[in-house]
């Protein structure tokens, strides 16, 4: 059996079955799509080639239609080259590819819905940098996608990954979340810490609005990544020193459907509240 529908359930899988996450995920998508094993491979890895492919062909010279959004990722591309990033190299590189990725997507380049559009910076630059830092295998990288994709397809049953249904703590927190889970995984960690980081990140992100601006995914949307990144890192961090969420990360999870039931149409992609009424977005 390899059908689960919590994290719990996730976790308690492959406990029981002596497997890593990503193989209860894959047997799953497998069984779902009748793939084999070869052939669900083979998807996961053209996901995470997509990513690299859209990282290295950023052209930061690129500006939307709007002029909103374009050139910052270069910007922080050139401070992180300068040695003033205090952040380190790391999550300086974290910081500068979800801004990159972000940008991307507005300027119409092919980007991975991970799990949006919106929200398509966190999990690429969580991932490639990692692979960039830590000469990781491409196979392992393919495993962490999967993992990122079990939390992924949790949060997208029992709550939301559409800013339009829950605001942007579902669609930057899920991609946090399902960042940190595949950090996390990276960093040798057992299923329940895995689990755990998933939902230290998330809870970080609860609340959160889906207020853009002129109704496009560029402002906030795009600074958005390179915050939920960096939530995701420190949020691994945590759970991997033994740190764990008093909250169960099943309850974290129902917690932000709760939440995004409960915010105000305005706040949920409609662009009629928040930022997106501000002064400052109305002198665009």
């Amino acid at each position: 059996m390899t059908e689960y529908h919590t994290l719990q359930e996730l976790q308690d899988l492959a406990v029981q079955q002596k497997k890593e996450i990503w193989q209860i995920v894959q047997q799953e998508d497998m069984d779902a799509s009748e793939r084999t094993s070869e052939q669900s491979y083979e998807k996961m890895h053209q996901m995470y080639e997509a990513m690299k492919y859209a990282d290295t062909s950023y052209n930061g010279n690129l500006r939307s239609a709007s002029g909103r959004a374009g050139g910052d990722g270069e910007k922080l591309h050139q401070y992180n080259a300068s040695g003033k990033n205090i952040c380190g190299a790391f999550i300086g590189l974290v910081m500068e590819k979800a801004i990159k990725m972000g940008e991307s997507n507005s300027c119409m380049r092919r980007i991975v819905a991970a799990p949006t559009a919106g929200s398509c910076g966190v999990l690429p630059a969580v991932l490639l940098s990692y692979e960039e830092q830590f000469a990781t295998t491409e196979e392992r990288m393919v495993q962490a996608l999967y993992v990122a994709a079990g939390i992924g397809k949790v949060i997208a049953e029992n709550a939301f990954i559409a800013g339009a249904a829950g605001g942007c703590q579902a669609e930057i927190g899920s991609a946090a979340a399902m960042s940190a889970g595949a950090l996390a995984y990276l960093q040798g960690a057992d299923p329940q810490t895995v689990m755990h980081a998933a939902a230290l990140s998330l809870k970080n992100m609860l609340g959160l609005a889906c207020d853009p601006v002129g109704g496009l995914v560029e402002v906030p949307c795009i600074k958005r990544n390179s915050y939920g990144a960096v939530n995701a890192v420190a949020s691994a961090q945590l759970a991997l020193a033994g740190i764990r969420s008093a909250i169960t990360p099943d309850d974290v999870i129902d917690s932000m459907r709760r939440i995004g039931n409960q915010m105000p149409t305005c706040l949920k992609e409609t662009s009629e509240g928040g930022l997106a009424t501000s002064a400052s977005a109305e002198a665009y």
